[in-house]
C-alpha cells in the first residue's frame, strides 16, 4: 500500500470519531432539554393544580354564603338600608360641625388655623391674637367650634360660637 492512503484512512477514522463525539452532544443536549421542559410542564401543572384547588375552595366558601343570604335577603336589606341612612346623618352632621384649629408652628414661627379633614392651612398669623381674632371670625360664618392649643403644642382651651365677645355686644 501506497503511504498516502493510510493517511487517508486514518483521517476518515477520525471524522469518524469527531462525527460520533457531535452525535453524542447533540443526544446530550437534546435530553438535557427534554428533562428541562419536563420540569416545567411539572411546574406549570402544578400551579394549575393549585389555581384550580384555590378557586374550587373559593367556590366552595362563597356558595354556602350564597345560600345563606338568599333566604334573608329581605330582612337584611331593610336593615342595612335602615343602617346607612343613619351612618350618613351622623357623617353630615360631622362634616357641618367641623373643628377649626389654632396651631403653632415651629419652622414657620407662625400662628397657623387648620381645620379638621383639610390639607391645608387656611390662613396664618404672627401674633396669636391675630390668630383668634380671624378663627372667631370664620367660626362665626360657619358655626362651627374652635380648638385652641399652646405655643409648646398642648391643649389650651376650646370654644364654642357662643363667645364672650358676642355675649356682651346683645
Amino acid at each position: 500500500m501506497w503511504p498516502f492512503t493510510k493517511k487517508k484512512k486514518d483521517k476518515v477514522k477520525g471524522n469518524k470519531k469527531e462525527e460520533q463525539k457531535a452525535v453524542e452532544t447533540k443526544q446530550e443536549v437534546e435530553t438535557e432539554k427534554e428533562e428541562t421542559a419536563k420540569e416545567t410542564e411539572a411546574k406549570t401543572t402544578k400551579q394549575t393544580k393549585k389555581a384550580e384547588v384555590k378557586t374550587e375552595e373559593k367556590k366552595a366558601s362563597e356558595e354556602p354564603k350564597a345560600e345563606t343570604k338568599n333566604p334573608a335577603k329581605k330582612t337584611t336589606t331593610k336593615a342595612e338600608k335602615e343602617e346607612p341612612k343613619a351612618e350618613e346623618q351622623e357623617t353630615e352632621e360631622k362634616t357641618k360641625k367641623s373643628v377649626y384649629r389654632v396651631v403653632f408652628d415651629k419652622e414657620d414661627k407662625l400662628w397657623k388655623i387648620k381645620k379638621d379633614g383639610a390639607a391645608r392651612v387656611i390662613d396664618s398669623k404672627k401674633t396669636k391674637e391675630e390668630a383668634l381674632a380671624r378663627v372667631q371670625e370664620l367660626s362665626k360664618n360657619q358655626d362651627t367650634k374652635f380648638v385652641v392649643y399652646k405655643k409648646d403644642g398642648k391643649f389650651q382651651k376650646k370654644a364654642n360660637l357662643k363667645l364672650k365677645n358676642d355675649s356682651d355686644k346683645d
